[in-house]
């Protein structure tokens, strides 16, 4: 039987660290915690009189140096995904209710957003929504708003903003909006804002308004902006297609039964921004 080496104990947690770091899943906590490790064993070694091999502690903290250099975000993002996708197997399957984390969320919104409340999925003092309602219809409840201070506020307008023609383009609604969320976030610094994708509209609605077709482009344009300037942005376009049965006769409005996807889809973003 090969004689097992003896290596000096640094150099054995190097050689176990480098093993871990393999790991993307192990990696982040790992290198929350493993300077900190290294330093203890240094000062525990010290206590006990033991001999410390300086050019193997040495080595140990370049490499976690120069792990800290390296970009983490792919991983953390893989993570984050694998995060959300787990929490949404619980939702949907009903080992976590989804209602019950919206105790201190308000969603605003047109008539869409009404159902939230109109089908008793969530307090009505919640739901600062209203059949006709634009992005422009959010001063009104700004009082409210501060009075609730809630941790979280979904927006959830579009469908009348694009009908009634209010903005030439989207590009001047998207400065409107920032100026709006801008003003809030001064009266609610506490609070994060979310804006919700605009539910596209299928016929027969265009019969009533043509300028629904342009809903998915809106879409398009809104979520790079979101991205880009880093307002949460709670994309659902999946969802709708997935469960594009759960539309109303009307094309426009949807049924009960959507809004528990929905939801889900909203309290997986906010959780993850927490």
């Amino acid at each position: 039987m090969q004689k097992k080496r003896n290596r000096p104990l640094p150099r054995r947690i190097l050689r176990f660290l480098k093993r871990q770091f393999r790991n993307p899943g192990k990696r982040l906590a790992i290198e929350l915690t493993a300077v900190v490790v290294i330093i203890g064993i240094v000062i525990f070694m010290a206590l006990s009189k033991q001999d410390i091999a300086t050019d193997d502690v040495k080595d140990g903290i370049d490499y976690i140096k120069g792990l800290e250099a390296q970009d983490t975000a792919p991983i953390e993002e893989e993570v984050k995904d694998l995060r959300k996708e787990e929490r949404k197997k619980a939702l949907e399957s009903g080992d976590l209710d989804v209602w019950s984390l919206f105790t201190d969320t308000v969603i605003m919104g047109d008539s869409r957003a009404v159902g939230f409340s109109y089908y008793g999925f969530i307090d009505e003092n919640r739901v600062l929504a209203s059949a006709g309602a634009t992005i422009r219809n959010i001063e009104e409840y700004k009082d409210q708003l501060v009075n609730l201070n809630p941790s979280n506020i979904i927006f959830c307008y579009g469908l009348n903003d694009i009908s009634i023609g209010l903005w030439s383009n989207v590009d001047d609604y998207i400065t409107e909006q920032d100026q709006i969320i801008e003003d809030l976030q001064e009266a609610l610094p506490n609070t994060v804002i979310y804006v919700n994708s605009i539910i596209p509209a299928t016929d027969p609605a265009f019969e009533r308004s043509s300028k629904w077709k342009e809903i998915p482009d809106w879409n398009d344009s809104i979520r790079e902006h979101c991205e880009e300037k880093g307002i949460p942005y709670i994309d659902i376009t999946e969802t709708v297609e997935e469960h594009s049965d759960l539309y109303d006769i009307d094309g426009i409005h949807m049924q009960k039964a959507f809004y528990e996807y929905w939801a889900i889809d909203m309290i997986t973003e906010v959780t993850e921004n927490e």
